[in-house]
Formats: structure tokens, sequence, C-alpha cells
């Protein structure tokens, strides 16, 4: 990248900085397509990676052709974005709505489980939850998927398991779960997770505007080996989740 780019994306992960976030204390399954041993792009400082993704590419380079012809609403907006869950601390998750309306980009961080011997129950066990709010012109109806999925590491002793979960449902609605998995010891991988092709759901009710839930957890068990330990680690590729929104009208 040349000297006028990195200034550009120092200046954009500056405006990062300065989103207003509302981070408060405020549920189908698919099987996910998991790539082992996969190598996923060099971290760099969320923002500053986000901020290179944006800058280099445009905000609309991260979604397909044909989602830039995707019908929208005529007003679209982020009204509110709330996390909670013992692997979101204070601050941790930021939200940028695109200005065409067809995607959410939420900067979050890494989830991290581990079990074993002397390792207390409260790390076995991690999950964050966030809470957004859209408010858009009455008779249309919404579903997110995520463009890019997850990449992470484990290391389980024979016996261990780890499992990743991420279960989307609007307040009040069923939900479905478009990424879950289990990984069993022996194992000491990298991985990639990415939701099934063409998944998409559920969908907002018509005629209601409930907040959208996005919850994703990793837990280690050590239930099959009375010595045995693990760890896990999940963040999303780039360090930042891409949500597409598939837009539809009701009636």
């Amino acid at each position: 990248m040349n000297r006028a780019n990195e200034s550009g994306a120092d200046r954009l992960a500056d405006e990062l900085d300065r989103l207003e976030v509302l981070t408060a204390g405020v549920r189908g399954a698919r099987a996910a397509h998991i790539d082992t041993g996969a190598r996923a792009p060099g971290e760099d400082s969320m923002k500053k990676t986000s901020a290179r993704v944006f800058f280099g590419l445009g905000l609309s380079a991260l979604v397909t052709p044909a989602i830039a012809k995707a019908e929208t609403p005529p007003e679209v907006s982020l009204r509110s974005i709330t996390a909670l869950g013992t692997g979101c601390p204070s601050g941790a998750v930021r939200a940028v709505l695109g200005s065409d309306g067809q995607h959410i980009v939420l900067l979050d961080g890494a989830l991290a489980a581990s079990a074993g011997p002397g390792v207390p129950l409260s790390a076995q066990r991690v999950f964050c939850q966030v809470i957004l709010e859209l408010d858009h012109t009455p008779g249309w109806s919404y579903a997110v998927t995520n463009e890019y999925g997850y990449r992470g590491s484990a290391e389980l002793d024979d016996g261990v398991t780890a499992t990743v979960d991420v279960e989307r449902y609007f307040t009040g609605e069923l939900g479905e779960n478009p990424v879950q998995t289990t990984l069993r010891g022996p194992f000491a991988e990298r991985f990639v997770l990415r939701e099934p092709a063409g998944a998409v759901g559920p969908f907002s009710p018509c005629g209601a505007q409930r907040p959208l839930n996005i919850r994703t957890a990793v837990n280690v068990s050590t239930l099959g080996s009375a010595t045995g330990a693990g760890r896990i680690q999940l963040t999303p590729v780039w360090g930042m989740e891409v949500l597409r929104l598939h837009w539809r009208r009701c009636g």
C-alpha cells in the first residue's frame, strides 16, 4: 500500500473510532462448511485492517455485483446496537450501516474458550450476543447472511471437544443456526467456517420492526477425558463481520 492509501486508511480508522456505539446489558440447524488448516489473511489491529479493506477496495467491493442491483426500502437506518455476554466487554462491538442499505459491518473481536485441570467453568463457554435495531420504510422484511465467515484455531487433547454455534433470530420469533460445528480431539489446526451457500433466513416479521439477535458461542468440553485439556479461538475473517441485508416486500 502506498503512503497516500496508508494515510487514508489511518483517517478512516480515526473515523471508525468516532462511531456512536450503544453497548449495554440488555434463538432449525444447518451444518457449517469447515476448512481445516486454512490460513486467513494476516491479522493487523482490528481498526487498521478494517480501514484498509474499506479504503483499498471501497465498501461496495465487499459485496457481490448482484447486491448493488438489489431492491431496498427507500429509507433504512440503524437505530441501535447492543452487545452482551461473557465475550463482549464494554465497547467491544461497533457497527456501520452501508449507505445503500444493503449491508452492515460489525467490528468485533475474538471469542476464546478453554477447559482442563484448573480452568474455571466460566472459561469453558463464552458467548457474545449482538442485538441490532433497524428503522426502515414499512412494508418490507429483511434477513442477513455473513459474507465471509469466521476463522479460528483449536488445540484439543484426545477425548476433548469444542463447539461453535452461531444463531440468528428476531425477538419473539424462531431462530436458525447458519453456523454450527463440533471439533473432536486430538485436534491442533487452524480452520475457516462459512455459512452454507444460498442459506438465507430467518426474515423479520411483516408489520412489526423487531430487534435482530446474533448470538455467537464457543464451548470446550472435557467430559470425554478426565485429564485432558483444550482451547478454541474464533474471530471474523478480516476482523469484522460483513452482513448482507436481503430485503423483500411484504404482502
